[in-house]
């Protein structure tokens, strides 16, 4: 049971970022915290925190860490099992997710199981292509991502495809695009975009039209509602997913253009191979509906 608390002393350290916040979290001294990562240490016999601000794990902190969210959960669900408890208590659920699947399939497909096994989402919003790094740093245990290859100890998922539309105001195509999408006409009209980190749009335009990142005119809009009402207000052109144009479409607010020929981005869902009789459930659930809500 000591080893338990040397773990979640590492969790909540890295959680909160400092030993003062994961003190308060835990209800101990900030010495009673470092006493325990200090013990953790020597028996790792190397370091697990970076003394920052805010603090992180070390690479083998970070496995630690994977282990010590395992055994608090199915710790658990043990108790819970042996008391005979009908009314399981509320379990954190921290998972990654990128912003589009969160604004359209996710919520819809898992409210349900959340309800009914009382799991507490605990969300941490990137690329699809870099959440796969929370779950190797050991921040989430499960995330959606556009890699399909598992990192050690976990397991890779196929969910379906996330499939997009490139899209603008009538208006804005008759000004900008009256001959169609070409790279001429890319290189003079302002673009929609995400953020830097996210490359959906600039690969678009790379492999349809050889036009690099920074080649082309971009208002950069960090959110996936606002980007949305930047393209109806006619300020420029942008890509969103197919499942908000499904929504749309019928009213002719917006144009797609080009119809036969949007961005799909594949996604898959990676967790840990060990996970409690609760989470399981809960995985089990969400794929089944992400395949459901997604075309594969």
């Amino acid at each position: 049971m000591q080893d338990y608390k040397l773990f979640a002393a590492l969790a909540a350290v890295v959680d909160t970022g400092s030993f003062e916040r994961a003190a308060g979290k835990l209800f101990i001294t900030p010495s009673a915290v470092s006493q325990r990562i200090r013990q953790l240490e020597e028996r790792a016999g190397q370091t697990l925190i970076v003394r920052s601000t805010p603090a992180k794990a070390t690479p083998t902190g970070a496995r630690l860490l994977r282990h010590a969210r395992q055994v608090a959960l199915l710790e658990q669900e043990l108790q819970d099992d042996l008391r005979g408890d009908d009314h399981e208590r509320l379990v954190e659920l921290p998972i990654a997710i990128n912003n589009d699947s969160l604004n359209t399939w996710f919520i819809p497909a898992v409210k349900e199981v959340l309800i009914t096994e009382r799991l507490l989402l605990q969300l941490k919003v990137e690329d699809e292509a870099h959440t796969l790094g929370l779950l190797k740093n050991g921040d989430v245990l499960g995330c959606v991502t556009s890699v399909e290859q598992p990192a050690a100890g976990c397991t890779s998922t196929r969910l379906g495809e996330m499939r997009y539309r490139c899209i603008a105001t009538p208006a804005f195509a008759a000004r900008y695009f009256a001959d169609g999408m070409s790279r001429e006409a890319v290189l003079r009209a302002p673009a929609i975009t995400f953020g830097k980190i996210d490359t959906l749009h600039s690969n678009f335009l790379a492999s349809r039209f050889a036009v690099a990142a920074g080649e082309f005119p971009a208002m950069i809009v960090p959110s996936v509602q606002s980007l949305l009402h930047c393209i109806q207000a006619g300020l420029g052109y942008g890509i969103c997913p197919e499942l908000q144009w499904e929504e749309i479409q019928a009213s002719g607010a917006l144009a797609d253009l080009m119809p036969a020929d949007g961005p799909m981005v594949p996604l898959h869902w990676h967790a840990w191979e060990l996970q409690s009789p609760r989470i399981g459930r809960f995985i089990s659930h969400m794929v089944a509906q992400a395949r459901a809500r997604l075309p594969q």
